[in-house]
């Protein structure tokens, strides 16, 4: 595989799609974002058969539930597909249904992404519990940042909108600021750098020479807060909130873990969750 190509693949934005409105809000977000990155934007749905069904109701054949479920993950993507050519008009859109959990079908694709973006809500208090749930399973086990549409996509997307990013000095940490530092750039906003948990910024903090040129100023805002209670009052007005985490198994892990629990719950904008991952 050539290295153009490999680029282009990896400049691709993949979204999780499931048929609720925070899905087709997740798809018009990342179809923005595709534009932004030059790549293609793929729609993907996962569909897995149920393997129980309440007792007295009657049995359903196998072929019948996969192609009720086949047929509803094709509705869905073509729901999507309409809501990213409006939102993108011209943009490459593909999409995939793929067997499985959600959280593993949205791992695969995001091995060649260069980032993952996923809703937060179903169309029930159960589905939403469920997308909540594979919201944070996926960030923790993806290949790729994953971003969370949270809050106003509309409000989010507005020229000059900010991209705030924590800054831990972690490893994870340094990651997620290049993460920021690339999404302000394609923006041309400004970065704002938070230190939480502190009354001044360190005094040799700085962007390190490896991030992506910035168009606006770095801003740093120190905060003597709690991150979770600084990042949650932030997170009203920005572009996008920028957060490196450790992982573990399945689950966040580190200081920077409840922050990221708490945001992707609370947020009033774009959630991005970046781990530090080799190669990426």
């Amino acid at each position: 595989m050539g290295n153009e190509i490999i680029d282009h693949i990896r400049r691709s934005v993949a979204v999780g799609v499931d048929g609720s409105p925070a899905a087709l809000r997740a798809t018009r977000w990342a179809a923005a974002e595709a534009v932004r990155r030059g790549g293609a934007l793929r729609l993907v749905a996962a569909a897995i058969s149920p393997v129980l069904q309440p007792i007295g109701v009657e049995q359903a054949s196998s072929a019948r539930c996969r192609d009720a479920i086949t047929g509803a993950a094709h509705e869905a993507l073509a729901d999507a597909a309409e809501a990213a050519a409006e939102a993108a008009p011209g943009l490459e859109i593909l999409t995939e249904i793929r067997g499985g959990p959600a959280p593993l079908v949205l791992m695969a694709e995001s091995e060649w992404a260069g980032v993952l973006v996923i809703g937060t809500r179903g169309r029930s208090r159960l589905c939403s519990t469920l997308a909540g749930s594979v919201a944070a399973v996926t960030a923790a086990i993806a290949l790729s940042p994953v971003v969370v549409v949270r809050g106003d996509p509309d409000t989010a997307g507005r020229p000059g909108a900010p991209v705030v990013v924590a800054a831990d000095g972690s490893a994870a940490g340094s990651a997620a600021r290049r993460f920021a530092a690339a999404a302000a750039a394609t923006r041309e906003a400004p970065l704002v750098v938070v230190h939480s948990g502190t009354a001044q910024v360190p005094p040799d903090e700085t962007l390190g020479r490896d991030d992506p040129p910035v168009e606006r100023p770095v801003q740093h805002v120190a905060r003597a807060g709690d991150a979770r209670d600084v990042l949650r009052e932030l997170s009203s007005g920005p572009a996008l909130v920028v957060v490196g985490v450790g992982t573990r198994g399945r689950r966040f892990d580190g200081p920077a873990a409840p922050v990221v629990r708490d945001l992707l719950r609370t947020a009033a904008c774009p959630v991005a969750v970046v781990r530090d991952l080799p190669g990426r």
